[in-house]
């Protein structure tokens, strides 16, 4: 399945919208997304993945290396409306650990305001 990307200004915060599968053939196509907005000065992310029904080990590590490099440049990127298995698999292999996960939009948006050392 296809992943549909787009991007939704929140004040400080952008909101990047997935709809589909983050797996290994669209963990790049969001990589390329996510470094376009990092290119364009932002830094703080919620990525809701309200309408995500799979993401593959590549996916989860697309994730987290947009985390990383939100925090290299001075952000912060958290996740918002996981569900299903896509809830299942990040809280059994322990993604929590890296990745914050919310499931009221406005503490996601709060979150991602935090800085991150």
């Amino acid at each position: 399945m296809a992943l549909d990307l787009s991007a939704v200004e929140g004040g400080d915060v952008l909101i990047l919208k997935l709809r589909g599968d983050l797996d290994t053939y669209t963990a790049q196509d969001f990589l390329r997304f996510f470094k376009e907005q990092l290119d364009r000065g932002k830094n703080r992310f919620v990525v809701d993945m309200s309408e995500v029904g799979f993401v593959s080990s590549s996916g989860w590590g697309a994730l987290s290396s947009a985390y990383k490099k939100s925090v290299e440049k001075g952000g912060n990127l958290v996740l918002y409306g996981l569900r299903g298995q896509v809830k299942r698999v990040y809280r059994i292999m322990g993604f929590k650990v890296i990745l914050k996960a919310y499931d009221d939009m406005r503490e996601a948006m709060r979150q991602a305001l935090k800085r991150k050392y």
